[in-house]
């Protein structure tokens, strides 16, 4: 449909989020003084600009008589505003210092929406796999913690942010630790602050500025304000085109073009906080152009076929599980598990067992549970080879410490699945560590085949020990190693606390301890101080007591949640949180996911703020 010709009409269909905010449409040296004028477009629309005698900019919307459209000259780019009282553009008094040079470095059209662009730069995990040997190294993959803010101003800062880079800029002259800071100054305006070598106290500025096109296409406008007097500006622009180059096809190629706000669509890693910040900025100011529709439920699983069921112990089977049409599966990372929908509305939890490389299918494996409550049983007497089966997409709360010199892995009866997946992918990094199986006996030993063949000296067999033999090899376990190792432990609960408490007397420090809970660690308290709960698709709102749960309140109200273990362990009930500061009671998300607090789990947490907004 074309735009309405009424400018009064036109402004209307602005989103009010961004209607006052200024886009780069172009460089400054791209309108010339009594040249022709210049036609881009911006937010669906089409902008005419022209540069006077005296170089004044000026810009309309053709066929849009009185639409507010205007044009400044800021940082060596046009911007443009199509608002009516458009905000003040943003700071930078370096841009002018001496000793510095501008280069800009050319615009790329990218079919994606521009927020997923911003994102993307925001985002410095992607280094070591798509910028190798420039940006990142796969032997430092790991981001370390860094800050993230909203100022006064309403921009985004992300500061503290240091990365191990082989080549950070057309300069480097071999790999180095890099200081970033992040600014984004308005939703599709970030900058990036990068200290150059030979330059203490200075940065190097970079710009990616977006001029969204469309919500799911855009033109990213690429420039630099640096303090390099030594490489010409072909050698620079051809480092960060190659940079861009490399970006571009896996921005093209995301399922979702517009950036999604929901976090039940698109769950944020524990390296994410500037992802996570950004996102929720975009919440609080409203933002719906560029953004994915929030789903109305959970987003669609993925039907898989039950290729293969075998026994893999007394009381285990394995289950391998493919996509129907063939082709792979989404990857999966080692400590990950699946949500399984199964007959009759069940849904259960099941760590993956796979290796690296190993995306044909996703393999699991199922104890029959004396106290069965249906899933255990389900899977052993109703599922078959060729069932089709709904799962989740691999979520992944037991992740591998990518700094760690020695792994331990020890693992209780049927907690050896996540465990087995660690195992292969250390095994095909070539890194050092011991995986220990503690069990009834070695016929319940879960893939004890699997394991002597593929790991040979490097697992232990812990089969029919009483407790305080169990006690005693524990101590041994954790008392024979250094300050590197990081140990993670999956089983029973009474073999995870005894974990905990040996560890705690060896010293060790809680961060080098993980754990994968079958079920909450203790009594779950849901109670504690009221506050008030509103529901952000229905505006409604309630009040949540001490002494009762979110789900209880909603179910009370005949709103319905699906739940499933209610102790903050399963997932089932996550939901997105809008506004107010939630109180994490779960042992679900990660420390960085509750950090984020984009995120809750309703059926134990609560809040820390007198509101809470969430989107059901």
């Amino acid at each position: 449909m074309p735009d309405p010709i009424n400018g009064t009409a036109l402004q209307d269909t602005l989103d009010p989020a961004i209607a006052n905010d200024w886009f780069a449409i172009g460089a400054g040296h791209e309108a010339i003084a009594s040249g022709p004028a210049l036609r881009r477009r911006l937010l669906e629309r089409e902008v005419e600009l022209r540069r006077d005698a005296s170089g004044t900019l000026s810009a309309r919307i053709p066929g849009a008589a009185g639409a507010p459209c205007v044009a400044r000259d800021h940082c060596g780019c046009i911007f443009v505003c199509l608002g009516d009282a458009p905000k003040p553009l943003f700071a930078l008094e370096e841009f002018d210092a001496p000793g510095r040079r501008f280069v800009y470095m050319g615009a790329v059209g990218v079919h994606t929406g521009g927020l997923r662009v911003v994102e993307n730069f925001l985002d410095m995990a992607h280094f070591p796999f798509v910028h190798a040997h420039i940006l990142g190294t796969e032997e430092a993959t790991e981001v370390r913690a860094y800050e993230v803010e909203l100022d006064a101003r309403g921009e985004l800062w992300a500061r503290g942010c240091k990365f191990v880079q082989p080549m950070a800029s057309a300069a480097s002259e071999g790999p180095a630790d890099v200081d970033y800071v992040y600014r984004v100054v308005n939703p599709f305006s970030p900058l990036l602050y990068k200290a150059p070598a030979g330059h203490p106290g200075e940065a190097d500025i970079i710009f990616l500025f977006v001029q969204p096109t469309q919500e799911d296409a855009c033109t990213v406008h690429f420039a630099i304000s640096l303090l390099d007097a030594t490489h010409s500006a072909g050698e620079i622009t051809a480092f960060q085109q190659t940079i861009l180059g490399q970006d571009k096809p896996i921005l093209e190629n995301h399922v979702y073009k517009r950036l999604p706000l929901d976090a039940r669509i698109e769950v944020p890693s524990r390296a994410d906080a500037g992802s996570s910040a950004y996102r929720r900025w975009l919440r609080n100011i409203g933002l719906r152009w560029g953004v994915e529709p929030t789903a109305a439920s959970a987003p669609p699983r993925l039907v898989v076929e039950v290729a293969d069921k075998r026994t893999v112990a007394e009381g285990v089977a394995s289950f391998t599980l493919r996509s129907p049409a063939g082709g792979p599966l989404p990857p999966m990372t080692p400590g990950a598990h699946l949500d399984v929908h199964l007959p009759g509305g069940l849904i259960r939890q099941y760590s993956l067992c796979n290796g690296p490389g190993d995306d044909g299918g996703y393999t699991i494996a199922v104890k029959r549970e004396e106290a069965s409550r249906g899933g255990s049983a389900a899977m052993h007497d109703r599922v078959e080879p060729g069932d089709l089966l709904h799962v989740g997409l691999p979520k992944n709360n037991f992740a591998l410490d990518s700094t760690a010199g020695h792994t331990l892995l020890i693992a209780g009866g049927i907690g050896i699945t996540p465990l087995l997946a660690m195992a292969r992918h250390l095994a095909a990094r070539g890194e050092d560590f011991h995986l220990h199986h503690f069990c009834r006996s070695a016929a319940h030993a879960a893939f004890g085949a699997e394991l002597e063949r593929e790991f040979a000296n490097r697992w232990t067999l812990h089969a029919a020990l009483p407790p305080e033999a169990t006690r005693e090899a524990i101590e041994r376990v954790l008392g024979a190693h250094d300050a590197d190792t990081h140990a993670y432990t999956c089983g029973p609960l009474p073999l995870m606390q005894l974990v905990a408490s040996v560890g705690a007397a060896l010293g060790w420090l809680p961060g080098r301890m993980h754990f994968e809970y079958f079920k909450a660690a203790g009594p779950v308290a849901t109670g504690g101080t009221p506050f008030e709960l509103t529901l952000a698709r229905s505006g409604r709102t309630v009040q949540v007591p001490a002494e009762r749960s979110i789900v209880e309140v909603l179910r009370s109200i005949d709103v319905a949640i699906e739940t499933n273990c209610e102790q903050g362990v399963c997932g089932t009930c996550l939901c997105t949180v809008i506004d107010g500061v939630p109180e994490h009671r779960d042992q679900y998300l990660s420390a960085a996911e509750k950090e984020g607090n984009m995120q809750m789990l309703p059926c134990v947490s609560r809040a820390r703020s007198a509101t809470l907004v969430l989107d059901l």
